[in-house]
């Protein structure tokens, strides 16, 4: 009888532990879930957009929810989504992300491209390349800017050895 006790209690505490951990969760992404399903219906009521497909989050010194989708003949676009302004580009009349990409790679074989995002840096929309490369004693990670629109080269940030 007491083993029974035990087995009862012990699933009756690990049930109650996996209920508060979920809803633990879910709170804590809501906000997440919610900036981006906001993002979303301003890309629809202040541009061209009619079909989602991807969400991404720039931070710089304004930050930015990133909408890719199509318009209503299913071009690609993006849209720029912040509290103050929202920009959208068709993404066959810009430079591509492969082409950003392919401008990393010819600086040098050994760069890992992390993440390539649309961004916005001053008053340009940009692609923000974030790669890493190992160096003598240890890796080093870099930001590097390209104009949106031709992938004119802008900036560089050099982040310290890790």
């Amino acid at each position: 009888m007491n083993l029974k006790r035990s087995i009862t209690l012990g699933v009756f505490i690990i049930l109650t532990l996996g209920v508060v951990l979920s809803r633990f969760y879910l709170n804590v992404q809501s906000e997440y879930w919610d900036g981006k399903s906001k993002a979303v219906e301003t890309a629809y009521e202040k541009s061209i957009m009619t079909k989602a497909t991807k969400v991404d989050f720039f931070y710089g010194d304004e930050p930015f929810q990133i909408v890719y989708g199509e318009d209503k003949i299913g071009q690609n676009l993006i849209v720029w989504v912040s509290d103050k302004e929202v920009h959208s580009e068709m993404s066959d009349e810009g430079f591509t992300e492969d082409q950003v990409r392919d401008v990393i790679l010819k600086k040098g074989q050994d760069f890992e491209v992390q993440r390539v995002i649309p961004g916005k840096l001053g008053q340009d929309y940009v692609w923000e390349v974030f790669y890493k490369r190992q160096e003598d004693g240890g890796t080093r990670h870099f930001y590097d800017y390209y104009k949106f629109k031709d992938g004119q080269y802008l900036d560089t940030y050099r982040l310290s050895l890790q």
